[in-house]
């Protein structure tokens, strides 16, 4: 099945009742989930420990949340959508619990790692949903809505922790629970397990659903161009905010700067998804990417709050594009009965790049300085966009590299 013709008319269909309840459920998870930085907080408060400890466990919450993804991709496909999130659910109320239960950090250590997990574990699972009950030319608008839901769940999160947090550390651990309860509720509506999923507990099986993404020469080109963008796009989370003070900019300027994202996601998704998807998919990608480099780029002549500002504001545009189109890239590249397994190959480099991405640009940013490391984005992510567009262009001559339809 090929793109819509970047002229062609886009026939926008009523959303199934089974998305809606979907957005719902990703908007609510969003809400409620225990991020890093208020995981910092509830430890500092709730648990008493020291900086030191409270940063190996922050690591731990990430490492489960890279295992989460590649894991929950599994799950999504061999017991369903339906089951793969009350999974996830399960396993983020036991984390909670525990972690309302217990001070050794050593227990803290395997509670923090599982509810990282948790934090990931259910997101495959509306791939799923979305392969089976949306055409594919609705898959970019589907997937571009559930991002638009999580980012408004995400602006949201930080007011509402906030409020909880001041009244006392336990009411983040309420709200926790409370949005897992809600989402468990709304999942008992989901789709089962489909009949093009895998069978029988093979564990070989298993670990071949895990790993045929990596082994699919598209899909495995297109996973490592988007993991090299991760490394890019994730720098806003370590070395941008050290760049910026380093201009002499506040604490508080940096965060209504970088609340610029969330807001900028959550008015102009719905637009820019319309209109992206009258350029077809190759175009998206490239676009996204190019507005990536130049955006984290742009970084190397910033100084003042407005031009970053307008730095992240032509990032941002690049990520609104990037999201949705790599979802549905990899639902159509992947088999039948794999489209969980697909998504969260995606989601695993993704996370990986963050792993990756904050010591790499640190340590770029140290010994040659914050302009030879924006430089560097700015080349790598032209490098992405000219290998995507080779691939691209060797898939519509009939050369078997990148699906185009799909790319």
């Amino acid at each position: 099945m090929r793109a819509p013709h970047p002229g062609a008319a886009v026939v926008r269909r009523p959303l199934p009742p089974v998305f809606r309840l979907l957005f719902a459920g990703t908007l609510l998870n969003r809400l409620g989930i225990l991020v890093p930085a208020f995981l910092s907080l509830y430890l500092a408060a709730a648990a008493g420990l020291s900086a030191g400890t409270i940063g190996v466990l922050v690591g731990l919450w990430g490492a489960g949340s890279v295992a989460g993804s590649l894991a929950g991709g599994a799950l999504a496909d061999r017991i369903g959508p339906r089951a793969a999130v009350l999974c996830s659910q399960a396993v983020s109320l036991a984390a909670s619990l525990a972690l309302a239960g217990t001070r050794r950090a050593a227990v803290l250590a395997a509670v923090v790692l599982l509810s990282g997990c948790a934090s990931t574990l259910h997101k495959p699972a509306g791939a799923v949903v979305v392969a089976r009950a949306l055409p594919a030319s609705g898959h970019v608008r589907a997937f571009g809505l559930l991002y638009w839901a999580s980012n408004i769940g995400a602006a949201i999160s930080p007011a509402v922790s906030g409020v909880l947090l001041e009244r006392g550390a336990g009411w983040l651990i309420v709200l926790n629970i409370t949005t897992a309860l809600c989402y468990s509720a709304v999942a008992l509506r989901l789709p089962g397990r489909g009949p093009g999923g895998p069978d029988g507990p093979d564990g070989r099986g298993a670990v071949r659903g895990l790993l045929s993404p990596f082994r699919s020469g598209p899909v495995a080109r297109f996973l490592c161009l988007s993991f090299c963008l991760a490394l890019i796009y994730l720098q806003k989370q370590s070395t941008l905010p050290l760049e910026m003070a380093a201009h002499g900019l506040s604490p508080h300027a940096y965060g209504l700067v970088v609340s610029l994202n969330g807001l900028l996601i959550i008015v102009l998704q719905p637009v820019v998804s319309r209109l992206a998807g009258r350029i077809g998919m190759d175009a998206q990608f490239v676009l996204a990417g190019l507005l990536v480099a130049l955006g984290f780029g742009a970084n190397a002549v910033a100084g003042a709050a407005w031009s970053y500002a307008a730095a992240l504001t032509v990032w941002t545009l690049g990520e609104i594009l990037l999201v949705p189109q790599a979802s549905a890239f990899l639902v159509r590249h992947a088999p039948e009965g794999r489209a969980g397994a697909y998504q969260g190959a995606y989601q695993f480099v993704w996370n990986l790049g963050l792993v990756l991405g904050a010591p790499l640009g640190m340590t770029v940013r140290q010994a040659y300085g914050g302009d030879t490391l924006w430089t560097a984005c700015l080349v790598l992510g032209a490098g992405v966009v000219v290998l995507y567009a080779v691939y691209a262009a060797r898939a519509r001559a009939g050369q078997p590299t990148v699906d185009s339809e799909a790319a």
